[in-house]
């Protein structure tokens, strides 16, 4: 995939997608993004946890491509939940 800088240095990530889980424990609203190591936000709200995350996966995606790695993208993803018996 090729990506763009417009004239504010900005990266267009508007082509790239991940994959996501959120959680909610105690403390709130917790948003994972399994295609990067450690790539993890919060939030009060659900949705205010995919904000941050989003937040979180351009820090990842603009460093990558700052030392000329493209950011993983997949065809396709599935996820489940599993019992345990």
């Amino acid at each position: 995939m090729d990506f763009a800088v417009n004239n504010d240095t900005e990266v267009d990530m508007s082509g790239y997608r991940f994959p996501a889980y959120v959680v909610r424990d105690r403390d709130g609203w917790a948003a994972h993004c399994p295609a990067f190591p450690d790539c993890r936000a919060r939030g009060a709200t659900y949705a205010e946890a995919l904000e941050n995350l989003r937040g979180v996966i351009r820090i990842f995606v603009e460093d990558g491509l700052g030392d000329d790695e493209p950011p993983p993208q997949h065809e396709a993803m599935s996820f489940t939940t599993l019992d345990l018996f």
